[in-house]
């Protein structure tokens, strides 16, 4: 039976499944081809781990999906995740990226005219489905269910500060 190898990336909270390998790790160009997609634009490499998976084949892996989940639940807890699927990971990365690119395209300041403004609120792309299904438009005022991009940004835990301090709580 042939093995597979697991390779996580750390930044991109990805698996990606690789074929068992024997020799100089050198040679390993199926490794090198799978590493190189994972870098950011300034060349830099990202962070992961390969984790040989014994007793799993490739044909097991695809059709198996409740010994699939198990794996990567393990192997996830071993990396530190809270135990919620990586694309959770891959969301709140994207948010606070693009946060920063907010951020940085207004020059890095030290308080915002659009902090939680309407056109920051995240809304979900549900409309025509809503519809659809008879459902009703999503409550753009229901407390619990808004999110900003605002809530990802680092002129959140200045506000924060600033609301903290009028409680009297730095006091």
């Amino acid at each position: 039976m042939t093995q597979i190898r697991l390779l996580l990336c750390k930044d991109c909270h990805s698996t990606e499944v690789l074929p068992e390998y024997k020799g100089d790790p050198r040679g390993d160009t199926v490794l090198e081809y799978a590493v190189a997609k994972h870098q950011y634009p300034n060349g830099e490499r990202h962070f992961g781990r390969l984790y040989p998976v014994d007793g799993v084949d490739e044909d097991r892996w695809h059709s198996d999906s409740s010994a699939r989940d198990e794996i990567l639940k393990r192997v996830w807890q071993e990396e530190g995740a809270t135990g919620m699927e990586p694309w959770v990971y891959q969301a709140v990365d994207t948010l606070k990226a693009d946060a920063m690119q907010c951020w940085r395209s207004r020059n890095r300041p030290e308080t915002c005219s659009d902090f939680h403004s309407e056109k920051k609120l995240l809304t979900p792309p549900t409309a025509g489905d809503r519809k659809a299904e008879g459902m009703p438009k999503w409550n753009k005022s229901n407390p619990s269910g808004q999110r900003y991009l605002c809530d990802y940004c680092p002129i959140r835990s200045v506000n924060e500060q600033k609301v903290r301090h009028k409680l009297g709580l730095y006091e």
